[in-house]
């Protein structure tokens, strides 16, 4: 008797197998050491993640390689990437084994943070952070529990300025829009919570015993 939930689930890593073949083949990247091993193992996580837009799968498979030690492949990779080309020195920061990649990815998955390069002059990286496209429950908009997820979420996003020694700045994009949507009568101030906001960030400074502390800036207009 044939399996057929089997050869289903083999059908579809194969799939995605010679998906990211074909990218390896493109960058000049299949006689890497680590090519193989990325590319399988790859395969198997974006079977189980079939919702996997292109520039997810670019971190994915430059995280792979960086973790091999190939950096160049990496770079070479986020390089090629339309999405990350512009920053990819930020990204390709992120990979290394200190951060908490796992704990980042579904937040750059979902373009709920990203870097971004400011025209004006600011110290260190400056990075994204897009309430729009970050998925809060009606229950995280009461006002006691938003301020309880702003804070687990910046302890997140605060592992972006590890290597820049806490030098850097937070964009903040659609909170007014979130503030809206929690008393939509009288909404909040937006200044009251980018002020917990740097708050938090500077007794993650304080913690990690950084040099400096990530500024806060309101991105909306």
């Amino acid at each position: 008797m044939i399996d057929t939930l089997q050869h289903q689930t083999l059908q579809a890593r194969s799939l995605w197998s010679e998906t990211i073949r074909k990218r390896f083949r493109r960058l000049e990247l299949t006689d890497r050491p680590a090519a193989d091993a990325v590319s399988e193992s790859l395969a198997v996580f974006c079977q189980a993640h079939y919702q996997m837009n292109e520039r997810s799968l670019s971190l994915l498979m430059a995280r792979s390689f960086y973790a091999a030690g190939d950096v160049e492949a990496a770079d070479r990779i986020l390089s090629s990437d339309e999405s990350c080309s512009a920053c990819a020195a930020s990204w390709l920061n992120v990979l290394s084994g200190e951060y908490l990649f796992p704990e980042l990815f579904p937040l750059f998955s979902s373009r709920a943070l990203y870097p971004l390069h400011l025209h004006v002059a600011f110290d260190g990286t400056a990075w994204v952070l897009d309430f729009d496209r970050v998925l809060l429950t009606d229950a995280d908009r009461h006002e006691l529990i938003l301020f309880q997820t702003l804070h687990m979420l910046l302890e997140k996003v605060s592992n972006v300025w590890k290597r820049s020694n806490g030098s850097g700045t937070l964009g903040v994009k659609g909170l007014r829009r979130v503030l809206r949507r929690q008393t939509p009568h009288r909404p909040k101030d937006a200044a009251q919570f980018l002020t917990y906001m740097q708050d938090v960030l500077s007794q993650q400074a304080a913690t990690a015993r950084w040099a400096s502390v990530p500024s806060v800036l309101l991105l909306d207009f």
